[in-house]
């Protein structure tokens, strides 16, 4: 086992060289699921992690183990954030049979003075939650989970989400036009449901919200899907810009009163919704 990760460990930075390529996707033994509210507490403990500073890498670095013990090939792709230094997102592979790919991915980063519990730790221990259980989940398609940075346009600056965008460009170079059927970002998934659905399109599209709706009725989770306002407000919106599906699971009518603010804390986390939006991702990523 210490070989096979240090295997990893030195092969991470070409992760997304092969990321198309079959691969036995582990050792037989089935990892310990990570609990997503403890990996949520944990990281918004840390305090605020602005895009590019060390408390985001930290974070990285754990959810990056978490990829590891759970067998997944891991790489790290890397890009500037102007003025702020450089970040990264954090990327676990688990790859099947099938050509057909589909994402899920969380923001790391924080605003500045903001702890970022529900945005967003809540999205990145349910992330951490599904690495561990893809072994039993069984996945349709082969998937891609991501941790991924600078999303926080507030503090960057930036028109678009850096880390979404370094990451939709590199999928599409993968072929994701012809493989991916949709991606995902858990955004505020901590509390406050029913959640909703939220993606720039003029209705649901079949294989893309409809099919998370399904998911989401199947697994007995309140979902409904609302238009976004312009061009959307996470990591959904840079792969709609380049022509891929994608949507954002999120807190619903009741909006996030503490985002972006020091009240963001640990202590307003619901683990019930945690594992509700494990539930619905898991049966999504499962489906036919």
């Amino acid at each position: 086992m210490r070989s096979a990760l240090a295997a990893l460990a030195a092969g991470a930075a070409a992760l997304l060289g092969a990321a198309g390529a079959p691969a036995s996707p582990g050792p037989a033994a089935v990892p310990v699921p990570a609990d997503a509210h403890r990996v949520a507490v944990k990281i918004s403990s840390w305090g605020p992690r602005p895009a590019a500073s060390d408390r985001e890498a930290r974070a990285h670095r754990l959810m990056a183990r978490v990829f590891r013990r759970a067998n997944l090939r891991v790489g790290i792709q890397e890009f500037r954030v102007p003025g702020h230094g450089r970040s990264r997102n954090v990327i676990g592979v688990w790859d099947t049979r099938h050509t057909c790919l589909r994402i899920v991915m969380a923001h790391t980063d924080s605003a500045v003075g903001a702890p970022g519990a529900n945005d967003n730790g809540s999205g990145l221990g349910v992330v951490a939650s599904l690495a561990g259980r893809l072994e039993l989940i069984r996945p349709r398609c082969d998937v891609w989970l991501v941790a991924t940075g600078a999303e926080e346009r507030v503090y960057t600056g930036s028109p678009d989400h850096l880390g979404a965008l370094a990451l939709a460009r590199r999928a599409r170079s993968h072929g994701a036009r012809r493989r991916l059927q949709w991606a995902l970002s858990l955004d505020e998934v901590g509390r406050d449901r029913p959640f909703w659905l939220r993606s720039p399109v003029s209705g649901p599209r079949p294989g893309v919200e409809n099919a998370l709706l399904d998911a989401a009725q199947r697994a007995r989770v309140p979902v409904s899907w609302v238009r976004d306002e312009s061009t959307g407000n996470s990591d959904h919106r840079e792969f709609q810009l380049l022509g891929l599906p994608a949507a954002k699971l999120g807190v619903g009518a009741g909006g996030e009163p503490c985002r972006h603010m020091a009240c963001d804390r640990p202590s307003r986390l619901d683990p019930t919704s945690l594992v509700l939006a494990r539930r619905m991702t898991a049966d999504a990523l499962r489906a036919r």
